[in-house]
C-alpha cells in the first residue's frame, strides 16, 4: 500500500523538536515514574514515532493531534489498515501531495491507525514484541505529539536509551545469523569436493569444469546465478530475470572477487561466501548471513570487453 511507504520505517533514534501554539501548550504533562528500562524504552520509542511522523512531511503538523493519538492507539496491533485506503486518498489525493481539510479528522485518524500498525509489525517482524510495554508507547506517543515528553525523558536520554535499545536489537540479529551459519557451513563444507579458495573463507564447488579462461578480479564477467541465503531461500535469479548478467569484478562483493579467478569459462559453480564478504561494503551486520551462489560463467575478459556501459551496481 502506498500509504505505508510514505510513512515508511520511523527511525528510532530520530531526533526532532516540534512547535506546538495555541492551548495545547497550556496542558499539564503526566509525570510518569518508571519502574524499569523496558519502560523507559517503550516511552522512548512511542515519542520517537511520534516526533518522526511528523518530520515525515510538514503538512502533518497540521492534522488533527486528538485524532491522530486515538487512530494510534486503537491499531497499535496487526489488525490491518486496508480500510484506511480510500480515506487517505481522499485527504492526501494520490500521491500524497494533497491536504484536504473536509477529511481532516478522519484522515488523522487513519495516519495514526497506519503508524501504530506499522510499529508493531516492525517490533513483531523483529521478535521484540515482549520486550515493550505498548501502553507505556502509547504515553510516549501521546507527549510527543504535544510536546511535553521532556518532562519525563530528555531528548539526550533518549537518544542513549533508543541506542542501547538498538544494540540489543543488533546482538539479537547476529546470534540469528550465527545461528543460521552454522547450520549453513555445516551442510556446506560436507559435500564432496568442495574447496576453500586460497584462505579467503570463500569455498567453491565444482558442478560441471570449465575448460575455457578463468577471471581474474579485475575481469568483466558474463555469468547466470541463482542467490540463495543460509536457509536455502532464493533471493535473486538471472534465470528468472531471464538474461545473465554482465559486470565488471571491480564492483560486486569481496566474495566474488575471490571466488571467481577459481572458475573457468564454461562451467557451473556453487560459491559459498562468509557473510563478512557477503555484502557491498563488506557489512558485517547484513541480517541474511552467509550467502550462496550458484554460478554459470558465460565469458569472461579484461575490464571494459564486456561491460561497455556504467557498471551495475553490486549485491
Amino acid at each position: 500500500m502506498k500509504y505505508l511507504m510514505k510513512l515508511g520505517m520511523i527511525p528510532l533514534a530520530m531526533i526532532a523538536l516540534l512547535a506546538c501554539g495555541g492551548e495545547e501548550e497550556e496542558m499539564v504533562a503526566e509525570v510518569i515514574n518508571f519502574k524499569n528500562t523496558k519502560e523507559k524504552v517503550s516511552f522512548a520509542i512511542g515519542v520517537e514515532n511520534a516526533i518522526g511522523l511528523f518530520k515525515e512531511d510538514p503538512k502533518f503538523e497540521d492534522l488533527d493531534k486528538a485524532m491522530l493519538i486515538e487512530g494510534f492507539n486503537s491499531n497499535l496491533s496487526d489488525a490491518p489498515v486496508t480500510d484506511c485506503e480510500q480515506t487517505l486518498n481522499k485527504f492526501l489525493g494520490a500521491q500524497g501531495q494533497d491536504f484536504d481539510t473536509t477529511y481532516l479528522k478522519e484522515g488523522s485518524r487513519c495516519i495514526g491507525r497506519m503508524s501504530g500498525y506499522i510499529f508493531h509489525m516492525q517490533m513483531q517482524q523483529m521478535g521484540m514484541l515482549e520486550e515493550i510495554d505498548l501502553d507505556m508507547v502509547k504515553k510516549g506517543f501521546f507527549q510527543g505529539v504535544y510536546e511535553q515528553d521532556t518532562v519525563n525523558m530528555s531528548a539526550d536520554e533518549r537518544t542513549k536509551v533508543l541506542k542501547e535499545f538498538g544494540e540489543k536489537i543488533q546482538a539479537k540479529f547476529m546470534q540469528e545469523i550465527a545461528e543460521k551459519d552454522q547450520v549453513f557451513w555445516r551442510d556446506a563444507l560436507s559435500r564432496p569436493g568442495i574447496s576453500q579458495v586460497g584462505q579467503t573463507g570463500v569455498y567453491i564447488e565444482t558442478i560441471k569444469a570449465g575448460s575455457g579462461a578463468q577471471p581474474d578480479p579485475t575481469s568483466d564477467v558474463e555469468a547466470h546465478y541463482i542467490l540463495t541465503n543460509a536457509l536455502g531461500d532464493t533471493l535473486e535469479s538471472s534465470y528468472q530475470a531471464g538474461r545473465p548478467i554482465q559486470i565488471s569484478l571491480n564492483n560486486v562483493v569481496q566474495g566474488w572477487r575471490d571466488g571467481f579467478p577459481a572458475m573457468k569459462k564454461g562451467g557451473k559453480y556453487r560459491l559459498y561466501i562468509p557473510y563478512e564478504k557477503a555484502y557491498k561494503g563488506g557489512n558485517p551486520q547484513a541480517p541474511q548471513g552467509a550467502l550462496c551462489f550458484f554460478v554459470e560463467l558465460i565469458n569472461c575478459g579484461p575490464a571494459g570487453s564486456i561491460v561497455k556501459q556504467q557498471a551495475m551496481p553490486g549485491y
